[in-house]
């Protein structure tokens, strides 16, 4: 027995075993996607955060990292297959704003080649947060993680910026200076972090009138937010989030109308109830004192008005090229109304001085692709922060800012590709279900 198993026994030195290597799963367009909404997010909250930063390296941080990202997504993304974005044509202006800096580069038309330089770098990142933000918010689903990430990090601010108006001292997290006497959250600038609220109040207001169950936190971020631009005494903020509030409140009384869920109803009236109840509660914990000083004051455009006027006779001096992105705080001296006794650092006054850095033409391409966007924020209320950050835009400068304008066109981004998917809704066959099968008669099934 012992001699046959010896013969049937296979020699040890000639078993060869091939250990095939583990195929590396290359990334999905899923995880790529991911991965360029976490990037994509993490910059945004960077540049926020970082925005009473002084120094260049803070901004030139958040471009350079924009840019990167981009390039990765267009050198990858597009070996694993394009996808359709933009969906309408106003949304390709958007990457032709900082083409029109290059333009008067090249035809020599900026009175400052290093500040046109600099726009158009700010610009080109711009569109790429618009683009990237395409690319993330092409489904439902990554519009709704991308909204509720930001409406997380903007309820934050607001907790921030509530604690360290009476505590902080102009510090930012009570350790970094900002140079200034107040600070909200991370803002210098009262109007730039009430015009961010605008943008991120919609959502949550929009959330607390549709989330059923998640409601009453959705409502209780939306007061937090409302009580935070009272606090920070921003008087176009006061009057633009509290424009916010009603209008939210009347597309949810519309949104009543032939509702036959009792349920529905009973949630939805508590909300509308419990959203000014809320925002009011607060408003008293903050104070509204300060708001309402600044109110009573003589002038509330101090001098705004000039800053406009300037900034409309450079549009008509120079009104097809413009005297250059980012040149307004040269040539203002010489269109000055009168001396003010201040550097005036912008026209506070955004589509005016649009028109006097680049003229009509590049007014028009930053106006087209927001005013297009109106009709698609009504149907998607979630949106409707633009129109009032556009508003804003009249006496103040929210698109300087990328803290306000990299949400700003974020939000614009999602905003188009939500009409893409209502588009692809509405001209699909009628015989396609949700999941996209044709519908098969029963015998063939």
């Amino acid at each position: 027995m012992g001699d046959w198993l010896k013969m049937t026994a296979l020699p040890t030195s000639r078993i060869h075993v091939k250990s095939k290597p583990l195929p590396s799963k290359p990334l999905s367009i899923g995880g790529l996607v991911g991965t360029v909404g976490a990037l994509l997010i993490l910059l945004l909250v960077f540049t926020t955060s970082t925005v009473f930063v002084q120094q260049a390296w803070a901004l030139q941080s958040f471009q350079i990292g924009i840019y990167a990202v981009v390039a990765v997504y267009l050198l990858i993304g597009l070996r694993k297959g394009r996808e359709e974005l933009a969906g309408e044509w106003t949304a390709w202006l958007v990457y032709l704003i900082p083409i029109w800096g290059i333009v008067q580069l090249a035809a020599t038309t900026t009175v400052s080649r290093f500040e046109t330089r600099a726009e158009v770098l700010r610009w080109g990142s711009l569109a790429g947060v618009f683009f990237l933000s395409q690319v993330v918010t092409r489904t439902p689903k990554g519009r709704r993680l991308f909204l509720s990430v930001f409406l997380g990090f903007a309820t934050c601010m607001a907790v921030l910026c509530i604690l360290q108006i009476f505590t902080s001292d102009g510090k930012v997290l009570w350790i970094f200076s900002s140079g200034y006497p107040d600070v909200y959250g991370s803002f210098p600038n009262a109007n730039n972090y009430a015009q961010f609220v605008e943008v991120a109040l919609p959502i949550a207001l929009w959330r607390g009138l549709r989330e059923g169950g998640r409601s009453w936190g959705y409502t209780l971020a939306g007061g937090v937010l409302y009580a935070s631009v009272i606090a920070s005494a921003s008087r176009a903020g006061a009057v633009l989030s509290t424009a916010e509030v009603v209008v939210m409140l009347v597309i949810g009384l519309v949104g009543l109308r032939g509702e036959r869920n009792k349920n529905r109803v009973r949630s939805t009236v508590a909300i509308l109830l419990l959203v000014p109840a809320l925002a009011g509660i607060l408003t008293l914990a903050v104070g509204w004192q300060h708001v309402w000083e600044r109110f009573k004051g003589n002038d509330p455009f101090g001098a705004r008005k000039e800053f406009f006027i300037a900034a409309v006779d450079m549009a008509r001096n120079r009104p097809l090229t413009g005297f250059g992105l980012g040149t307004f705080p040269e040539v203002y001296q010489e269109f000055a109304v009168k001396d003010i006794g201040m550097i005036a650092n912008h026209a506070h006054n955004d589509w005016a001085e649009f028109a006097a850095d680049g003229g009509i033409p590049f007014l028009l391409l930053i106006l087209i692709p927001f005013a297009a966007a109106i009709p698609i924020a009504f149907r998607h209320p979630w949106g409707l922060g633009l129109v009032f950050v556009m508003i804003h835009a009249c006496v103040d400068y929210p698109f300087p800012r990328p803290a306000v304008s990299g949400w700003m066109f974020a939000v614009l981004g999602a905003l188009y590709m939500a009409s893409l998917s209502d588009k692809r809704r509405t001209n699909a066959p009628p015989d396609l279900n949700r999941t996209g099968v044709k519908e098969m008669p029963l015998q063939h099934r």
